[in-house]
């Protein structure tokens, strides 16, 4: 198989932590959300690692965190978050196999439950061609709290890869996928190269059932 789309995942696959956490501890350094918000992140990322986590889960934080907040504030701390926190954190492996592919002619996508302005710094950095991420909804420039469209995790990521994908004429089947989480079986499923990347404990599970490729990023 001729492999014509390398697509990764990016929360503890190409970074060690959450980037969103990343961002939120910005935010609260600047003072934009008040501390007391960030006690309900551990729990939040519990509910992503080991259980299942839903679109409303993580909206109903956001919404009392983030409404009222300017789109320019926001992308000032995603840079601040990126510069300080998250680009210490990337996995050194994984930024080198990106490269890599790259230079092999490949084209790169991130898609992740994470919020666009948040990645963004990171998919510049990167060079890959196409980010595909959830969007925080925004009305005379400032942020509801409320997704545009649906949170990127499960089978709505498949479906965004797959209309990515179909726009660009594109098959899953000639494209890799590297990620964490088991949250991620469905596109892993679709995809021609399945990849487990520093995989939870359900997805190296159904990864040596299923004989995919596992490989541990330092």
């Amino acid at each position: 198989m001729t492999e014509s789309v390398a697509i990764f995942d990016v929360d503890h696959t190409l970074t060690r932590r959450s980037t969103g956490w990343h961002f939120a501890v910005a935010a609260a350094r600047r003072g934009a959300v008040p501390l007391r918000r960030l006690v309900a992140i551990p729990r939040f990322y519990l509910s992503y690692r080991y259980g299942r986590m839903e679109a409303g889960d993580l909206e109903d934080d956001s919404r009392a965190a983030l409404a009222g907040l300017s789109r320019a504030l926001l992308d000032s701390i995603a840079e601040e978050a990126f510069e300080s926190r998250i680009l210490p954190d990337l996995r050194p492996e994984a930024v080198e196999l990106v490269a890599s592919l790259k230079r092999e002619g490949r084209r790169i996508v991130l898609a992740t439950s994470s919020f666009d302005l948040v990645v963004r710094p990171l998919a510049e950095r990167l060079g890959v061609d196409t980010l595909l991420a959830s969007a925080l909804e925004f009305k005379d420039g400032l942020t509801t709290g409320r997704f545009e469209g649906p949170l990127l995790l499960g089978e709505a990521k498949l479906a965004a890869v797959g209309i990515f994908a179909a726009r660009e004429g594109i098959a899953l089947g000639d494209c890799s996928f590297y990620s964490d989480s088991h949250h991620d079986l469905p596109l892993l499923r679709a995809a021609g190269r399945p990849v487990a990347a520093n995989p939870d404990r359900r997805l190296a599970r159904e990864a040596r059932a299923r004989g995919w490729e596992i490989r541990d990023f330092a």
